[in-house]
């Protein structure tokens, strides 16, 4: 049923007590619908606060999820694992190789030590052959002399008595016409 308003500021008779109660009713209807509406768009407006919320939450995390320094972190752990035993390895290699150079170096240094010990004594040999090289011509000389003296008198000095002609292969005999005593070698 459809009442009639008065338009505003007209001298129109006051509504009667059944208009005004169907005008209430009429009135509560339209509140209570607009009040489901409002509960409605209360309901839409907390559902999309909540997927506003939840959007919110998940570009933080995303803009977590994606910072270049978290990313930039993990990728550092990430190669510090991976390259962590062949370092190690490399640094085994290196501890080693450091070793054996100071081994080398000492070895090398007793090398160079016995090396300057036997050129010291090869020096010292030369010097000695040296000197030994001056005095060769007289120790020849001497030696042909002794040996041509000795090749003169050792026969003679071994023929001067009978064991040392018999010795040389002599025989000891006394002259007929001077009656001296000679060493005698016959041949054959």
């Amino acid at each position: 049923m459809k009442v009639k308003m008065p338009e505003a500021g007209s001298a129109s008779p006051a509504l009667s007590l059944a208009a005004l109660g169907e005008m209430l009713d009429l009135l509560g209807v339209v509140v209570a619908k607009m009040s489901e509406k409002l509960d409605q768009h209360g309901e839409t407006l907390a559902a999309v606060q909540k997927t506003a919320l939840e959007s919110r939450d998940a570009a933080q995390a995303a803009k977590t999820f994606a910072d270049p320094q978290r990313y930039g972190r993990h990728i550092g752990n990430e190669i510090d694992k991976a390259l962590a035993v062949p370092l190690d390895r490399l640094e085994g290699l290196h501890l080693g190789l450091t070793a054996d150079r100071r081994d080398a170096s000492r070895a090398l240094d007793e090398l160079v030590r016995q090396e300057e010990q036997s050129l010291q004594r090869l020096r010292d040999d030369l010097t000695r052959a040296g000197r030994w090289k001056k005095r060769a011509p007289l120790i020849a000389l001497f030696g042909l002399v002794l040996a041509l003296g000795l090749t003169i008198a050792l026969p003679r000095f071994m023929a001067g008595n009978g064991t040392g002609c018999t010795v040389l292969g002599g025989e000891w005999l006394r002259g007929p016409e001077t009656g001296k005593q000679a060493c005698v070698f016959y041949a054959g």
